[in-house]
C-alpha cells in the first residue's frame, strides 16, 4: 500500500480525478475550494430565489417581484465553497476477521481512494482510525488515532497512503466514545463525515455514535463493510467453537439447521435496523462486500446512492 499506483489502475484513477464527496449540507470554510453550491453570498452569479424571511439580508430583496406580486422574495447566490471531509475508519480487532476475506484491507482502499477524489477536487480531507486499543500506534509510540492532518493538495495522498499502512487493528469498539475523541480533536470543523466499519455491535450504540454526528451538524455517511463469511459462518460445520475477537470469551455450540436459520435471521435484522436507522435520518448507507469489485462500488454504488458524485 505503500505506492498508490500499486493500489488502483490508472483508469481507477482518472475516474476518481473526476469526481468529489458529495454533500447535502452547506458549510463555510475560510478556504475556498473548487465546487459550486447555492448559498446565500455576494459572487456575481446568480442561483434562484426563496422566500424572504425576517432576519435575511435586504439588500438581496427582489423589489421587481414584490412590485409585481406584494410578495418578498430575496435571490441567492452560487459561491465557491470547500467542504472538510472526514473519513474514520473502523480498527478495532473484529476487522480483522474472518481470517483471509480482507475487511480491513477493503477498508483502508476505500478510504484512501476517497481521499484521492477529495484531494483531486482541492477539498480539506483528513484520515482517522478509532479503536479502544492502546496499541493503536506508530513505530515511533505516536497515537495514531489522532490521524492525518488536513490535507488539500493532490501528493497529500502519500502521507494518506502511509497512514493507513501503519494502522493495526486491534482491541474493542467503543463507537460512540471513539467518536466523542475523534470531536474533541477536530476542532469543531463541521463537514462530510464518512464511517467505514463493519458495524457488529449493539444497533443501539450505532445510533447513538451516529446521532452525536448528525448533532453537531455533519453530514454523515456510512460505509459497511462484511467478508462473505460472515452471512453464513456455519457452513459445513456441525460443532464450532465461538470466540469473541474483541473480548476473547468463548464458547461451544452445536450447530443445527435451527441455528444457521436463527442466525441468517439475526444478521438481517441488525442489518435492516441499521440501514432503516440512517434513512429515516438522511444518513447515507451502504453495505460492502469484500468479494464484490471494488472499483465498481466505488465507481457504481457510491455514486448512485449520493457518497460521491
Amino acid at each position: 500500500m505503500n505506492r498508490l499506483i500499486d493500489m488502483f489502475s490508472s483508469h481507477f484513477l482518472r475516474r476518481l480525478e473526476s469526481l468529489s464527496v458529495q454533500s447535502r449540507q452547506e458549510f463555510r470554510t475560510l478556504r475556498k475550494g473548487d465546487r459550486l453550491a447555492s448559498i446565500s453570498g455576494s459572487s456575481i452569479e446568480f442561483a434562484d430565489y426563496r422566500k424572504y424571511l425576517p432576519g435575511d439580508d435586504v439588500r438581496h430583496i427582489d423589489w421587481n417581484i414584490y412590485g409585481r406580486t406584494e410578495r418578498l422574495f430575496r435571490k441567492t447566490f452560487k459561491e465557491d465553497i470547500d467542504i472538510s471531509t472526514h473519513i474514520l475508519i473502523d480498527a478495532s480487532r473484529s476487522m480483522l476477521y474472518p481470517r483471509g476475506e480482507g475487511k480491513f484491507d477493503f477498508a483502508r482502499k476505500l478510504a484512501l481512494a476517497l481521499s484521492y477524489a477529495c484531494l483531486t477536487a482541492h477539498s480539506d480531507v483528513r484520515v482517522a482510525a478509532f479503536s479502544e486499543a492502546e496499541n493503536l500506534r506508530d513505530g515511533e509510540g505516536a497515537d495514531r488515532r489522532l490521524g492525518t492532518p488536513f490535507l488539500s493538495r493532490r501528493s497529500g495522498i502519500f502521507a494518506i497512503s502511509e497512514y493507513l499502512e501503519g494502522v493495526i487493528p486491534g482491541g474493542k469498539t467503543d463507537f460512540g466514545g471513539d467518536l466523542q475523541r475523534y470531536l474533541g480533536r477536530a476542532g469543531g470543523r463541521r463537514g462530510v463525515i464518512i464511517i467505514i466499519s463493519d458495524f457488529l455491535f449493539e444497533v443501539e450504540e450505532a445510533r447513538r455514535g451516529l446521532n452525536l454526528l448528525r448533532f453537531r451538524n455533519f453530514d454523515v455517511k456510512a460505509v459497511q463493510v462484511l467478508g462473505p463469511g460472515e452471512f453464513d459462518p456455519f457452513r459445513d460445520l456441525s460443532s464450532a467453537e465461538l470466540i469473541d475477537v474483541e473480548t476473547g470469551s468463548r464458547k461451544q455450540i452445536s450447530v443445527t439447521p435451527g441455528l444457521r436459520r436463527g442466525y441468517a435471521r439475526g444478521l438481517k435484522e441488525h442489518l435492516g435496523s441499521l440501514r432503516d436507522f440512517c434513512r429515516a435520518n438522511r444518513i447515507i448507507y451502504s453495505l460492502a462486500r469484500t468479494d464484490s469489485d471494488f472499483e465498481s462500488f466505488v465507481l457504481r454504488r457510491l455514486t448512485r446512492i449520493g457518497v460521491i458524485k
